[in-house]
């Protein structure tokens, strides 16, 4: 039943295509209806269907334009079942660093996030 290794392949892969800001690695990753939730501070938050998350993605500057490393680790993966999945990540897209928390599903044998949860960490200078 584990996928851990594939889950944390696609997870590095997750990462990479952030960094490089390619909308095609999240064309690949995520459910066409997939819900993205932003958390804010003052307890808002911001709504994005994937295809606004993918607009926002390509019209920003990516970090690896910017001269920025690739960062970011996996948390915690929980495989419930053969076909369920959560995963947490601590990623950047620089300068912002962010808390990620995916749902996933398998279908059609492959791995695909259902929803994208996360939180813009603050960081004090």
């Amino acid at each position: 039943m584990a996928d851990i290794a594939t889950l944390e392949a696609m997870m590095q892969d997750y990462m990479i295509g952030l960094h490089e800001g390619d909308v095609a690695a999240i064309d690949k990753q995520f459910l066409p209806e997939c819900d993205l939730c932003c958390a804010n501070d003052d307890g808002t938050y911001i709504h994005m269907t994937l295809q606004q998350y993918k607009d926002l993605v390509a019209g920003r500057k990516c970090p690896k334009e910017q001269g920025y490393p690739v960062y970011g680790h996996v948390v915690h993966i929980d495989q419930s079942g053969p076909n369920t999945a959560f995963v947490k990540i601590d990623c950047a897209v620089q300068p912002k660093y962010f808390i990620d928390y995916l749902s996933l599903i398998k279908t059609n044998g492959e791995w695909k996030i259902a929803s994208k949860v996360y939180y813009v960490k603050k960081y004090e200078e």
